[in-house]
């Protein structure tokens, strides 16, 4: 009798830990950020009937927006006017009307602590604004503002091209480190470490440590150990205390099918030893609804666990494949509708290439860069040609062994129309490998987008 009053008292305790009145969950209330900043609203937002509440007057009157609230208290009337929008709604009714035109809460407005409180998607959504929920750390993120962030790969990298282009870029992932099956953290390559750091910081860009393995084999070591997983977080955690990242970047590429949520559990024990306030971005192949082959990357939980996913939409045509275009426009825009399917769109950041391939007719083909373009131009008569349908710029020549060649990769006008797909779809942002490449199309393209001003 003992132990079952005990247990009766425990789920009493445990109901009114959870609950309280109306249906409104009490217990480790969410927090807000706006604009990536946590605000500290008082008193605080909360869940009701699975929605983010909050007092509306904290949200509109930030300094981020500088709106204005009006309360009718004979007719329990609120007004507000912000961002060029006249909201008008009654406290306990389901509509309201938006520049005159009507629009239906999920949850009715209602009164707390003296505070007027309305779901926050409805008032974001309504005010332009993209909202994201971070259910590890039950944390909701509005943006107003859109603008999509650019995170470039540094991979021996030139120190002219980093200056040149770090004015357009919101992120830099750092591809100086790599890993092994059993956990163990090397740099790839020498560098200046802490200078480069400490440069981009001063230009406020974000830092990530990333990592890369990409064989299947030592990948299933890796993953399918927790020994093995926690020594190579470990040692990544090192990294990020040592050198002040703003968040780790993985890039684990030919996971074994089987390995699938191996590494959405890896993905999760990281994510935790980061914490809310280091970002964990994942890199991914790019796949469309169309594909069927065997994938050991879950993209729901992925994007789930992530803050950022990189979908890498390049490599369509690759040298082991037929000549054509690295990334078509009109697969882009495939993947771009499959990754939202998987996850919220504000953690997409859109891969763009900034290399191509050049085919041979005797067979294969190799990298090419635009330094190396240029030389081939210099040396060949080149032909260069653009393909309407996959939006992509070609060129052909002759080599003086008689072989046609065909190069595919990126100028100006292909990567507009791609970074015009990512606004468009307002993803997160995009990506691009690698500043080093001496590709300056890109960077002339986001000159003329407004970035770096």
């Amino acid at each position: 009798m003992k132990s079952i009053w005990k247990y009766s008292l425990l789920l009493v305790f445990l109901s009114i830990l959870f609950w309280v009145g109306n249906g409104i969950q009490a217990s480790i209330q969410p927090s807000i950020s706006i604009n990536g900043q946590l605000k500290e609203l008082s008193p605080p937002a909360m869940l009701k009937d699975n929605r983010t509440m909050v007092p509306v007057r904290f949200i509109i009157e930030d300094d981020s927006l500088q709106g204005e609230v009006f309360w009718d208290s004979a007719q329990q009337k609120v007004a507000m006017n912000c961002r060029g929008k006249y909201i008008e709604f009654f406290i306990g009714q389901k509509t309201a009307r938006v520049d005159g035109q009507s629009k239906n809460f999920d949850v009715a407005p209602y009164i707390h602590q003296d505070r007027t409180y309305i779901p926050l998607r409805f008032l974001a959504e309504n005010l332009g604004a993209q909202v994201s929920w971070n259910s590890l750390y039950r944390r909701a993120n509005i943006q107003f503002d859109y603008r999509p962030r650019v995170m470039a790969y540094y991979y021996y990298s030139s120190g002219q091209e980093l200056k040149d282009s770090i004015k357009y870029c919101s992120d830099i992932a750092f591809r100086w480190y790599e890993c092994n099956g059993q956990g163990h953290l090397n740099y790839e390559y020498k560098d200046d470490y802490a200078s480069v750091l400490e440069y981009v910081r001063s230009h406020k860009v974000k830092t990530h440590a990333s990592v890369v393995l990409m064989d299947s084999n030592q990948l299933h070591q890796l993953l399918s150990s927790s020994t093995n997983r926690k020594l190579l977080i470990g040692n990544l955690m090192d990294e990020v205390k040592k050198y002040g990242y703003d968040g780790v970047n993985i890039d684990f590429e030919f996971i074994k099918s089987t390995d699938k949520n191996n590494f959405v559990t890896f993905l999760r024990e990281l994510k935790t030893a980061l914490g809310p306030d280091l970002e964990l971005s994942v890199a991914v192949f790019a796949r469309t609804a169309k594909d069927s082959w065997p994938t050991g990357y879950d993209y729901v939980e992925i994007g789930k666990t992530a803050d950022q996913v990189v979908v890498m939409a390049y490599d369509y045509h690759y040298p082991s494949s037929a000549a054509g275009p690295v990334a078509p426009l009109w697969w882009v825009g495939e993947v771009v509708d499959y990754m939202q399917a998987c996850m919220p769109k504000e953690k997409i950041l859109l891969g763009m290439p900034t290399y191509g391939y050049d085919w041979s007719s005797g067979g294969g083909a190799q990298s090419i860069t635009a330094s190396k373009l240029a030389a081939l131009k210099d040396k060949y008569k080149v032909s260069e040609h653009f393909d309407n349908e996959s939006m992509s710029p070609y060129f052909t020549y002759w080599d003086e062994q008689g072989q046609s060649h065909q190069i595919w990769m990126e100028n100006q006008k292909s990567l507009q129309s791609k970074l015009n797909t990512a606004i468009e779809a307002k993803v997160g942002g995009i990506s691009f490998w690698r500043i080093g490449n001496g590709f300056y199309d890109l960077y002339e393209v986001l000159d003329q987008s407004g970035y770096g001003a």
